[in-house]
């Protein structure tokens, strides 16, 4: 698979670009994951279907949702790790190789990668 990797500065509106770009290039739902900076971490995003509210192309993994700090980094085997909502649409890492570490595992746990 390629990988396509862009940063997002936190607060701009990436979602509707994304579509775009996607419907552009002929890849449409290609994208899974998108990470950005906020404040004092990265997150890892889960790209929603288009159209379909809270609907995610690939949530994070099950066993991650509504785990935090070492608790996850145990579990995910991923050092700095914040949290994974219980939805499963954001997470964070307190590094950005942490949260690009969480999307490529994300991937090839849910036989993605």
């Amino acid at each position: 698979k390629q990988w396509y990797q862009r940063r997002v500065r936190e607060g701009c509106p990436w979602k509707e670009h994304l579509y775009n770009l996607e419907e552009e290039a002929g890849c449409e739902g290609s994208v899974l994951y998108v990470i950005s900076q906020s404040s004092d971490s990265h997150r890892v995003m889960a790209v929603g279907v288009r159209g379909e509210g809270f609907t995610n192309r690939l949530s994070l993994p099950e066993k991650w949702m509504g785990v935090r700090d070492e608790a996850l980094s145990e579990i995910s085997g991923i050092p700095q790790c914040v949290f994974v909502h219980a939805n499963g649409f954001i997470g964070g890492n307190k590094t950005e190789e942490g949260a690009l570490a969480m999307a490529v595992k994300s991937l090839d746990m849910q036989g993605q990668a």
